[in-house]
């Protein structure tokens, strides 16, 4: 009888360790490191030419729900939101707008705002509606993706954090400090290394977005998310659809005049 019970409690003791191993989350210290994380994650949206980019325009509509309200005089559908982006070739501050960029939000021929930085200084419109949410469009408050194409440049620090997921997808989450000590965190789907999200501490709250509906660029070797959520503590603010894009195509200083 004895020789029985030390039999079923040595089983019980294999089936809890089996368990448990089974279910623990990817220890951040297996695996890849935040380097070659980060380096899976370029190779896997264009390699190169996605690093080292000329020119990015983006064009779709978006759904604009404030603090998260959805009553009609907070939420808006813009039919017509639209990026344009000139690239730079140095960045060490992934709060500070550098390049060329601008942003439109319209609901038929009403302008709701335009932000442009014209690589010098930025010059923007906001109508009644959006000057409430001024703070929520500042530079420093939006800028935070692309500093992921200069970390592997000298003075940028990049650790491996927890693993985590988006979505039920398995994420690697690198985080990196600028030379600037501006933090960023990024999450990499584990199976195709796409970047899956962004987060980052802003002046208006913790923001962080969900990138998803990827899509490979008709004429070159980049890789878009054509849906992006924005959300400030936790709470969505913005589903944007990018409806078509273009890579690399020239674009004219004109575009980034008021």
């Amino acid at each position: 009888m004895v020789a029985v019970i030390k039999t079923l409690v040595g089983c019980l003791c294999l089936v809890f360790s089996s368990l448990s191993l089974g279910h623990s989350p990817p220890a951040a210290s297996g695996g890849p490191t935040a380097k070659q994380i980060l380096q899976m994650a370029v190779a896997a949206s264009g390699g190169d030419t996605w690093q080292q980019p000329k020119t990015l325009m983006l064009k779709g509509d978006a759904v604009w729900t404030p603090y998260g309200k959805t009553d009609a005089a907070h939420q808006m559908k813009f039919d017509d939101y639209a990026m344009y982006r000139v690239f730079p070739t140095e960045n060490d501050s992934a709060r500070q707008a550098s390049g060329k960029v601008r942003f439109d939000a319209k609901q038929g021929e009403n302008v709701f705002m335009q932000l442009i930085f014209d690589s010098k200084a930025t010059h923007n419109f906001l109508s009644e509606q959006a000057k409430p949410y001024q703070k929520h469009f500042s530079w420093s408050n939006n800028f935070g993706f692309g500093i992921l194409r200069f970390a592997d440049r000298d003075g940028f620090q990049v650790d491996r954090l927890t693993d985590d997921q988006i979505e039920g997808a398995l994420c690697y989450v690198v985080q990196i400090t600028d030379p600037k000590k501006q933090v960023t965190t990024f999450f990499i789907d584990q199976q195709n290394k796409y970047i899956r999200s962004v987060a980052f501490t802003t002046d208006v709250g913790f923001h962080h977005r969900i990138y998803s509906d990827f899509k490979h660029a008709p004429n070159v070797d980049f890789v878009q998310p054509t849906r992006v959520r924005l959300y400030f503590d936790g709470i969505k603010w913005m589903d944007i659809f990018w409806r078509q894009f273009k890579v690399n195509e020239p674009m004219a200083d004109s575009v980034f005049v008021k």
